[in-house]
């Protein structure tokens, strides 16, 4: 096994350990904004360019209007992301919190466009990073925070087509950026 398929397995078996603790022990509320755990499954520099995204994102989701994006959009049966966000109880923050971000650069969607920096799928709670490419991205701008924000809608619920990956940035840009 490589020595980066080692690290991630042990990555994984420490995050499912983590699972299995009391909620006493997880009790987010207790802890810092900032110092709340992230799942993020990476190494190196892509896991620093997600933490940091990370932290980013959660402090823009503390404005009023950037939450109103979960308003704005709905998922495919019509019902506005609001009220998905609702059902979990959770702020946009605590659930952007509760994503797990894992290396994605072996998938097709990272490998077959130059443009994708990050996927996931309506209602999953993985987020698939291309590490080289976010990256990249996130380094030029503070475009990895929109970009986590961009996925967490998608992870709330949201699909794609309509609306499209641009509308869908651009109001994440319009409302938090």
């Amino acid at each position: 096994m490589s020595e980066r398929a080692t690290q991630l397995v042990g990555m994984v078996a420490a995050a499912i350990v983590g699972i299995g603790q009391s909620t006493a022990a997880q009790d987010v509320t207790t802890v810092d904004q900032h110092e709340r755990p992230h799942h993020i499954l990476l190494i190196g520099k892509p896991r620093k360019a997600v933490e940091d995204a990370v932290t980013g994102a959660m402090r823009r989701l503390g404005m009023p209007k950037c939450q109103k994006l979960f308003d704005e959009f709905t998922n495919q049966a019509g019902r506005a992301l609001t009220m998905n966000l609702a059902a979990t109880g959770q702020s946009p923050a605590d659930f952007l919190v509760g994503l797990y971000f894992v290396d994605g650069d072996d998938a097709i969607q990272c490998r077959a466009s130059e443009t994708v920096a990050a996927f996931t799928e309506p209602g999953s709670h993985v987020v698939h990073v291309c590490g080289r490419r976010f990256l990249q991205f996130a380094l030029k701008t503070k475009g990895g925070e929109i970009l986590l924000i961009h996925e967490l809608l998608h992870a709330i619920g949201l699909g794609e087509n309509p609306p499209t990956s641009a509308q869908i940035t651009s109001a994440v840009m319009n409302r938090c950026g």
